[in-house]
């Protein structure tokens, strides 16, 4: 800790300049690319079968039957998320709500997923 401090003491003013200019930079660069929109549907698919697009401006649940089990998925005013799922770490559930374009969760073991999207749909480096 003493050695810290020494070292931080020994900065000149040009140094925290520097600093300074980076985290706002790193900050500013996080900022641009986490902005994503909100997006409009929520896209549910089997394997990679698409079994329906809905819009998120509702309240409703789906019950998909995938391979392992029964699946949930809530939709609740411009966000989606897992509720019930027959697999065991239940990774896809502890996702929470996703509402931004291009999100998506995927219940690997019952191979569905829902996704994002917005007015037209985006291509990403997702594959599975």
């Amino acid at each position: 800790m003493q050695k810290i401090l020494l070292l931080i003491r020994d900065f000149k003013p040009g140094d925290w300049i520097i600093i300074i200019f980076f985290l706002f930079f790193i900050l500013m660069t996080i900022k641009f690319f986490l902005n994503f929109p909100n997006g409009q549907y929520l896209k549910i698919q089997k394997n990679s079968e698409v079994l329906g697009i809905y819009s998120l401006n509702q309240q409703n649940i789906k019950i998909i039957k995938g391979q392992r089990g029964v699946s949930e998925i809530v939709i609740n005013n411009g966000k989606v998320r897992f509720t019930k799922a027959p697999c065991k770490k239940q990774y896809c559930i502890h996702q929470g709500w996703i509402s931004k374009i291009n999100q998506m969760i995927v219940c690997i073991p019952n191979q569905i997923s829902i996704s994002i999207i917005g007015d037209k749909e985006t291509h990403d480096s997702i594959n599975y």
